[in-house]
């Protein structure tokens, strides 16, 4: 008998609550106006889902073979500056000597 009382307090301990997880943070209307009026991106910032402003790179789509030539990240694969200032998701970039590295960033 104690040992089902255990079990069914073990479960009971396992069962999810009704509690909702909160929502990710949203920009309000007036902060996505004004990234997007500066010429930002309203993303996504990673698996906590919050929204953010990925501002634009002065140098987006030039040429470059290192990460300094690019305020943003200098694309392993295009070998050009990065539209938008993000850290979030997998990217492929080149560091301050032009070697390649690959990176994910939640």
């Amino acid at each position: 008998m104690k040992r089902a009382l255990a079990l069914v307090l073990l479960l009971a301990a396992c069962t999810p609550s009704d509690d909702a997880s909160p929502s990710p943070e949203r920009l309000d209307a007036a902060a996505r106006s004004q990234c997007e009026a500066a010429g930002g991106m309203v993303m996504i910032a990673g698996l906590s889902g919050a929204e953010f402003c990925a501002t634009r790179s002065p140098q987006a789509g030039q040429r470059c073979e290192r990460a300094s030539d690019c305020s943003s990240r200098c694309n392993a694969d295009t070998r050009t500056c990065e539209t938008y200032n993000s850290a979030f998701g997998c990217h492929s970039f080149l560091n301050q000597d032009g070697e390649r590295v690959d990176i994910c960033v939640d």
